[in-house]
């Protein structure tokens, strides 16, 4: 199975990063990262994590690991120590600083050939007017069993989101983490 991460708004708090400590520090900064590498250019900012409308909780959750932009993860220490070995072939680690304690957001840069994409049943997503990609398409799940490709963005929704596999679903379970929605995709 593949799954769309999102982020689990009701039960966790939501990251957010200061645009302008980001321009500040990084000029030539741009919040769609594109599945193209940041790390050489990176300069850690700082964040903080907010309770959002949504939030249905009654404290403050901080999520392990969650969505934070365009498919960019934010890990906290144990969630990083958990994922680096199988995630480094995949993407890239960038440190952010939350509360003076280390976070890393975590960029995906493995893109899936679309020739491992099955796209008969596709329909083109429009919102607002804008064109988002397709949606209803069929990902090779026995390209994607590999070590290497725990976490994957796509062409078919424009590098939007990041996806994953049932190894990676199965780690994060098995730590007990918070902050993840994993959205089956389901073929109509």
């Amino acid at each position: 199975m593949i799954y769309e991460l999102t982020h689990d708004y009701e039960n966790t708090y939501l990251l957010l990063l200061d645009g302008v400590e980001l321009y500040t520090k990084m000029p030539t900064f741009r919040p769609t990262f594109k599945a193209k590498p940041r790390l050489e250019d990176w300069v850690a900012p700082s964040a903080t994590f907010f309770k959002s409308e949504n939030y249905t909780g009654t404290s403050e959750v901080l999520p392990d690991i969650t969505n934070w932009s365009t498919g960019v993860l934010a890990l906290n220490l144990k969630a990083y120590d958990v994922f680096y070995d199988y995630l480094s072939a995949c993407g890239e680690f960038l440190p952010i600083t939350v509360n003076n304690e280390k976070f890393y957001l975590f960029n995906t840069l493995y893109v899936i050939p679309d020739s491992e994409i099955d796209m008969k049943n596709a329909v083109e997503v429009i919102d607002s007017r804008v064109h988002m990609g397709q949606s209803n398409v069929n990902y090779n799940e026995n390209y994607l069993n590999n070590e290497d490709r725990l976490i994957f963005k796509t062409r078919s929704d424009k590098l939007f989101s990041s996806y994953c596999t049932d190894v990676f679903k199965a780690l994060y379970e098995a730590n007990n983490f918070k902050g993840l929605v994993f959205k089956a995709l389901e073929i109509k």
